[in-house]
């Protein structure tokens, strides 16, 4: 096929006109809004077959839309129709979807292309971005967004809930230590050595009991120590002592002074058992759709669990709608900047970040852990560290862009991760262990969020069939 300067858009255009004649095509644009839409039809040429009309999004108006385009259809006799609307906060997803089902071409447009295409960027009325709108899909200008099938959809939004609520546990964590900082002041100071970890149960179970020094000293040794036993912590005496022995020295103030401190405290207890509870059914319903879609392979990668499984599953969507990695990195808005013009040629500058902003986070956040997990992309991370010295940055980006390069090539060709330095070095039997081992841990990470619910045809099973046909391993 020969090159066109306007790359899939020219070529979407010919595929087109050579199905369809010019006057056998029409153009729905609509304005999306909360609770009532308006919309426009035009031909190819740009000639309003139907002027701005309104119809409430409800199914009596999605049907009145239908009928008025039909009639549309009659009048001119066209044969091909295609919708453009902008993504407008969620408020276009119903609309889109009752659209997909009626089985119409919908084109989803960036707000900013529409506004690009007024005759006057200043200037703002329906009927002007009902014509922009029309221009942007006429013209196949712009971005598209993508439109995720049932799985897809389903694990970024659970994906993105799961980022929500962590972060609402952060924020809640760091309210609650200031509240025990305030009422029972260095219980949770890691100097003390107290509790191994602040957040276990029995040490939230003590601060929501007893949460100043006073209420710990008429409790005493003894009792302290048949508290822990009766709710089954791990804390022993022991503990029970180094928390008497705080609550002699700590300084104070009136229990009377601190009881609204100690209210807020429990209420927030109580807010953070919720928000454990919620995340940990939030990972479950990921598990449910990450195992049936390609994403699952990259749990076989050391530093990847579930959450950036998910969250990089989630963002991207199906990758098999992508024909390169690079694709992928424009995406996540890290491919690195070029500038040329005449004799310049400017290489090493900072990245485009013109892509999804959650999707850019996920493999920054990727790249760390790698770094932290993976021998092969700590080397590698080491490398580019030496190489950017005075732009530490530059070396997480490139690793975050060799990571999708790889999770591009895993999920497309639906292969267990393994490093390359390996490949030609292991024995068959080698080669079994290693595989046998990444399956370990992967079953490992998923058990505890596996539920009956799991469509029974999901790429786990895939695997299993995988590693059973080519190294003999019965999983």
């Amino acid at each position: 096929m020969k090159k066109s300067i306007f790359k899939n858009t020219g070529t979407d255009l010919k595929r087109l006109l050579n199905k369809y004649k010019p006057d056998e095509i029409l153009y729905v644009s609509i304005d999306v809004a909360k609770y009532n839409h308006s919309f426009m039809v035009a031909n190819f040429f740009g000639e309003v077959i139907i002027p701005k009309s309104d119809f409430p999004y409800d199914k009596n108006g999605i049907d009145s839309l239908r009928k008025k385009v039909d009639l549309a259809l009659q009048q001119t006799n066209a044969k091909k129709v295609f919708f453009g609307l902008e993504s407008t906060g969620h408020y276009h997803e119903n609309l889109t979807a009752a659209l997909l089902k009626l089985g119409y071409d919908i084109a989803v447009i960036n707000p900013t292309d529409s506004k690009n295409e007024r005759d006057n960027i200043h200037a703002k009325t329906d009927n002007i971005d009902l014509a922009a709108i029309a221009r942007v899909i006429m013209t196949n200008k712009g971005k598209r967004s993508y439109i995720p099938n049932t799985i897809y959809y389903n694990l970024r939004r659970a994906s993105r809930t799961h980022r929500q609520l962590t972060g609402q546990e952060t924020s809640i964590k760091n309210v609650i230590t200031m509240l025990v900082d305030k009422t029972f002041n260095g219980l949770w100071n890691p100097e003390n050595n107290i509790f191994s970890e602040k957040w276990s149960k029995g040490s939230l179970l003590f601060v929501e009991n007893y949460p100043t020094p006073q209420q710990a000293m008429r409790l005493g040794v003894k009792r302290l120590t048949d508290f822990f036993r009766k709710h089954n912590t791990k804390l022993t005496v022991e503990t029970a002592q180094k928390i008497i022995q705080l609550a002699r020295i700590a300084p104070a103030r009136e229990i009377e002074m601190m009881e609204s401190d100690m209210k807020a405290l429990r209420n927030n207890l109580q807010v953070l058992k919720a928000l454990s509870f919620a995340i940990i059914e939030q990972r479950k319903q990921m598990v449910k759709y990450l195992v049936c879609t390609p994403g699952i392979y990259l749990l076989s990668i050391p530093g990847i669990g579930i959450i950036y499984a998910s969250d990089f599953t989630g963002e991207v969507g199906d990758i098999h709608r992508f024909d390169y990695a690079g694709q992928v990195i424009s995406l996540a808005g890290t491919a690195p900047k070029k500038h040329q013009s005449g004799q310049l040629d400017k290489d090493n500058l900072s990245t485009s970040r013109k892509g999804r902003n959650l999707l850019r986070m996920t493999v920054n956040q990727i790249a760390l852990s790698l770094d932290n997990h993976c021998p092969e992309y700590h080397s590698y991370y080491f490398t580019k560290l030496s190489q950017y010295q005075d732009t530490p940055g530059k070396a997480k980006t490139a690793t975050a862009n060799r990571f999708i390069k790889l999770a591009f090539s895993i999920m497309r060709k639906e292969t267990l991760y393994c490093p390359r330095a390996y490949k030609s070095l292991f024995s068959q039997k080698e080669h079994q262990d290693y595989y046998q081992t990444i399956w370990n841990k992967m079953k490992e990470t998923l058990a505890p969020y596996l539920c009956d619910d799991i469509p029974p045809d999901n790429y786990l099973v895939k695997i299993q069939n995988q590693l059973e046909e080519t190294y003999g391993i019965n999983p």
